[in-house]
């Protein structure tokens, strides 16, 4: 027989502390890091220049309208 007829079939539940931190918010919040890191570096490379046109100096009779 066991010693405690008590703790017979009285499984030890124990709490290690460490909480999983996960799921779907864990992976919505790397996307949008992701996201922001890929903004940054096409930000860095010159993606969102300035909105110039290249105005041809070739034909002298032609008229640039700017574009609305």
């Amino acid at each position: 027989m066991a010693n405690n007829p008590g703790d017979f079939r009285n499984p030890k539940v124990q709490d290690t502390g460490k909480k999983s931190s996960g799921g779907i918010g864990k992976w919505i919040g790397i996307g949008i890091a992701a996201l922001v890191a890929l903004l940054l570096v096409l930000w860095l490379l010159g993606a969102f220049g300035s909105d110039e046109t290249a105005i041809e100096t070739d034909n002298p009779d032609a008229v640039n309208v700017p574009a609305n």
